[in-house]
């Protein structure tokens, strides 16, 4: 993972060094200056360790949850680049036919029609790139798919890549590497004797010197396992075959040809792909003429994987922030409480002749040693929660082994553990920092007395705040109106709002009634449906960035409203229990604390709150996605199994083939639709910008006849998504897109999208204008010019991306390049669709057929959407820990506090149950109220994330799916937790006797 948030993560790394050298250095000379107050400052960590414990765990949870993300980032990077290495090996460059690297092969059918070319081209390669000191391996080679079946064991794979090089050019590539041991080499196969490697032979279930069936076409032909081996660099990290360049040229009929020129740069791994630009550029006036290309796959491939990692990172680090919001909003609390808890001593000081400054270099010295345990501990902590998120992640990709395709593989760097402690812990000092120096200021014989300090008019300060707060927020309203964007708009309104508070007391409005007005409209506006927004200031655009300032400013609003009239709520839960003569001393004990601490009362209320908004924001709004993605009849387009062939082996007419194929009765088949696929450079036309790679998918008449896929956006002139669907069977030149490509308002999207996009629209209108695009095939050079008239619901497969055409169209613009590799079947009513897709896997061995029934597919997908959901769920929860913590550092603070209280209690009657009883029903208030508040305010803002999301065409079936059971067992637990966490608390302060109580001071 190369950046984070856009800024590269060397110079990121770089420059938090630098502020973490400049900052230490700082704290290291004010230390030597005052050793004193250094030694006052730390001595507080050996005395309370408990205490110490409980802040290094409030404190370490931003660098956590940092240090997660960039883990997983990190992880995904590594997997996809691994991937890459299996794939290539040693191979950097590869020189084929135009457009040939682009080829679709993926699990779904492939392109046909791939270009071979001469076996001398290799000796011209290597003429233009000797004494250049760029390369130290060229190797020509065939590369092709093939079906494989094992008569002995009666299992097949159906798609194996068939690899044969040129063994006397391997040099400077991966070696093979026998699973027993040693070296060998393709020199060493005899006649009809094959390599296969480790993934294929545990398919097959084989060894060396069983007997195999190799359909090349469509005609088998009988070879024998020389050894099971391992190579990096067959150009697949699933099952692979390999065979001398020679055999295979005689396999495929193609003597004399090669279908690529593999390229091995100077070094090893990935040391390689810096030469990479200038090995192309030293080939291009060599191979262009020939109507080649050098693509730089490696450096594709690690680019790719590094677009995935920072992906997943931003994914996480964004679910994460009102986690970090809450996590500083604990720091500050935890070191106001503590300064409370010293306020005596802090006035003698003081009294004495130390001065504010001293006071915040005491505690900025204390704050800076938990920072460093905390955040040297959480960012370790970040990195073993991140692994146990990376086994839920591989099980939700399928990734069971070593040798699949793709495996998630755990990894994290020394950098990204550097940069989240440099984070959190510069994030950590600065609350501290401020925090210090906001304790720092009182009044000295208040303090001694252990007094409340006085509240001080600050008239002219509140004018010159509150004009400040409405500036601003009137800047980013104006800002946000005019840029079309709801985030720098919503937080304008909820600033203006924070600013009339204090005009508010200044004219004479009571403070209750000031924020109680002023928190409920900004949590109103917040939760406001979007229309209504839309309404006054138009259609705006929103992104991830607005539900976090939602989120934020809703909590906020809310807690106000609580605070200011908590007093109402406990005295509500008083009148109900009244009829429980016993508890109504407790409760009214329990009752006043909370309302004279109002601040700590609020600041627990809106940590503990904003976790569970967020939790229950996202895991409602995201299971109503998935309950909607799991549509079988939308994904499957009106068929009920999908199945894909060989290139090297299509089916061009399959209701035919269905009618004489064994084993299969054409009666269960009411449609047959077959699509042919073909990479291509495509554009828009009238946009300037230059053409890009992109799949050009041909539909035949039966599958266009039948499909069913609906449309998330359509076309002016035509009404429906059968309307155009009729229209590309009829009329030439038409076309859908899939919603990848489509420009879009709102952005909550974190996926690598293609670099071919279309613009002049937005995606959620569900209407455009018909959009006329450019389309070249790179290979014969051919162009033709297609209008887009509709694109295709985000809850197509994405087997369906590209630009999809009828086969005619395409058949007649680029001739010979379009074979049907991908067919799509509709069965009769009462026939089972897997048991359907396993006998066309046996009937079409040969043809190398893949077939899955729909119904197996949406299965798979649902369930690899619902872990990766409950690990983004698991993640967000991780901020439950602050409320937990909160709970608990109020809760040991309280017992010190309130000392003398409770001697007065126990003598004038209180049980130790009784003093028990008003702690924990105080961390119940808090917990409960957090749980009942967040959860609604969170259902509230998913109901309007779904019902502004279902007046799309897209997500026209979408509805709220709100899992109570989920809420309610992770709840219980928290709650439990939270009590557990009050209970050692309580019971020391049960435990206090009356005599020793009264004489404390």
């Amino acid at each position: 993972m190369k950046e984070l948030f856009g800024i590269p993560m060397d110079t990121l790394a770089a420059v938090l060094a630098i502020l973490l050298v400049c900052i230490a250095g700082s704290l290291g000379i004010l230390a030597l200056r005052n050793r004193v107050l250094l030694k006052l400052g730390v001595r507080n960590l050996r005395r309370r360790r408990a205490r110490t414990v409980l802040i290094v765990v409030g404190l370490m949870l931003g660098t956590t949850i940092i240090a997660t993300a960039l883990a997983t980032g990190d992880t995904m990077s590594h997997s996809i680049r691994a991937t890459a290495t299996r794939q290539l090996g040693e191979t950097d460059e590869i020189v084929a036919a135009r457009g040939a690297a682009d080829d679709i092969s993926g699990e779904l059918g492939a392109a046909t029609g791939t270009g071979y070319f001469p076996q001398t081209t290799l000796a011209r390669v290597e003429r233009a790139l000797a004494g250049k000191n760029l390369t130290d391996g060229v190797m020509g080679a065939i590369v092709e798919n093939v079906a494989v079946q094992a008569p002995a064991q009666r299992q097949t794979e159906p798609n194996v890549t068939l690899f044969a090089p040129d063994p006397a050019h391997m040099g400077g590539f991966a070696p093979i590497r026998s699973v027993g041991g040693g070296t060998v080499t393709l020199d060493h196969l005899g006649p009809g004797e094959t390599y296969l490697n480790k993934k294929a032979a545990d398919a097959l279930h084989v060894r060396a010197g069983d007997p195999l069936l190799v359909y090349v076409g469509a005609r088998p032909v009988r070879m024998r396992i020389r050894d099971v081996v391992r190579f990096d660099g067959s150009t697949t990290a699933d099952a692979a075959l390999l065979l001398p360049l020679a055999e295979g040229q005689h396999l495929f009929g193609k003597p004399g040809l090669i279908k690529g020129i593999a390229i091995s740069n100077r070094g090893s791994g990935e040391s390689g792909i810096g030469l990479s630009d200038q090995v192309v550029r030293t080939l291009k006036p060599v191979v262009t003429p020939l109507g080649l290309e050098t693509s730089t796959s490696k450096a594709d491939a690690i680019e790719l994987a590094d677009k995935a990692g920072n992906a997943f990172m931003s994914m996480f680090t964004t679910f994460g922030t009102f986690s970090i919001a809450a996590g500083i909003l604990l720091i500050f609390l935890i070191f106001v409480m503590l300064a409370g808890e010293r306020r005596g001593e802090l006035g003698i000081a003081r009294a004495v002749g130390t001065r504010r400054g001293h006071l915040v270099q005491m505690f900025t010295f204390e704050g800076a040693a938990y920072d460093l345990i905390a955040a040297a501990v959480g960012a370790l902590l970040g990195a073993a929660i991140a692994y146990a998120m990376v086994l839920g992640i591989a099980s939700a990709f399928g990734a069971a082994d070593e040798d699949s395709g793709f495996q998630v593989q755990y990894a994290v760097t020394a950098r990204s553990l550097f940069v989240a402690f440099a984070i959190g812990g510069l994030l950590t000092l600065l609350v501290v920092a401020f925090s210090a120096w906001r304790v720092s200021v009182m009044t000295i014989s208040t303090a001694i007395r252990n007094l409340p300090e006085p509240r001080l008019p600050h008239r002219r300060r509140k004018l010159v705040m509150a004009l400040v707060w409405i500036v601003l927020g009137a800047l980013l309203t104006l800002s946000g109106a005019s840029a079309a964007a709801a985030t720098p708009l919503m937080l304008g309104v909820s600033l203006i709002l924070i600013g009339l508070v204090p005009i508010l007391q200044v004219i004479g409005v009571s403070e209750r009634l000031a924020y109680t007005s002023c928190g409920l409209a900004i949590a109103v506006a917040m939760l406001l449906p979007w229309s209504a927004w839309e309404s006054v200031f138009g259609q705006t655009s929103m992104d991830f960035s607005t539900w976090v300032v939602a989120g934020l400013m809703t909590v906020i609003g809310a807690v106000w409203v609580m605070v200011y009239n908590a007093d109402v709520i406990l005295g509500a839960i008083g009148l109900a229990l009244s009829r429980f003569g016993s508890l109504v001393p407790v409760v009214k004990m329990a009752i006043t604390y909370p309302l004279r601490a109002r601040f700590r009362t609020g600041a627990t209320l809106a940590m503990f709150t904003l976790v569970v908004f967020t939790l229950v924001t996202g895991t409602a709004s995201s299971g109503s996605f998935q309950k909607a993605f799991g549509n079988v009849d939308e994904f499957g387009g009106g068929f009920q199994v999908r199945a894909g062939t060989s290139a090297t082996a299509p089916i061009t007419n399959m209701h035919a083939a269905l009618g004489h194929a064994r084993g299969i009765d054409p009666a269960d088949f009411t449609a047959v639709g077959s699509q042919s696929v073909l990479s291509v450079k495509a554009r828009q036309l009238g946009t300037g910008r230059p053409a890009e790679s992109y799949v050009a998918r041909g539909l035949d008449q039966s599958f266009l006849r039948h499909t069913t896929f609906g449309l998330g956006a359509i076309a002016r002139g035509y009404r429906s998504a059968n309307q155009v669907w009729n229209a590309l069977a009829t009329h030439p030149g038409l076309a859908v897109v899939d919603a990848t490509v489509a420009p879009r308002r709102d952005n909550f999207n974190f996926a690598v999208l293609p670099d071919f996009q279309l613009s002049g629209f937005t995606f959620e209108d569900g209407v455009f204008d018909p959009i006329p695009i450019t389309m070249r095939d790179p290979q014969t050079g051919r162009h033709m010019r297609m209008t887009v008239i509709g694109i295709l619901k985000d809850t197509a497969p994405l087997e369906m991306a590209g630009i999809s055409s009828s086969e005619a169209t395409y058949q007649n613009a680029f001739p010979g390049r379009f074979e049907p590799t991908i067919h799509y079947f509709a069965l009769a009513p009462g026939v089972d669709p897997a048991q359907t897709a396993t006998k066309l896997e046996s009937a079409f061995l040969a043809n190398g057929m893949q077939a899955e029934s729909i119904q197996k597919v949406v299965d798979d997908a649902v369930a690899a959407s619902r872990t990766l959901n409950r690990i983004i769920q698991g993640f967000m929860g991780l901020g439950l820990i602050v409320g937990v913590a909160a709970l608990g550092v109020i809760s040991a603070r309280a017992v010190v506090e309130r000392r003398q209280q409770i001697g007065v209690l126990r003598a004038i009657g209180f049980r130790r149950g009784m003093v028990q009883a008003v702690f924990l029903i105080e961390s119940s208030f808090i917990a409960l109220t957090s749980i009942v508040v967040g959860t609604f305010l969170g259902l509230v803002l998913a109901e309007n994330i779904i019902r502004d999301s279902a007046k799309q065409p897209s997500w026209d079936n979408l509805t709220l799916v709100v899992p109570w059971t989920t809420f309610a067992v992770i709840f219980l637990i928290v709650y439990l937790v939270a009590l557990a966490a009050t209970f050692v608390p309580a019971v020391r302060a049960s435990r206090i006797r009356p005599a020793e109580a009264l004489r404390y001071q």
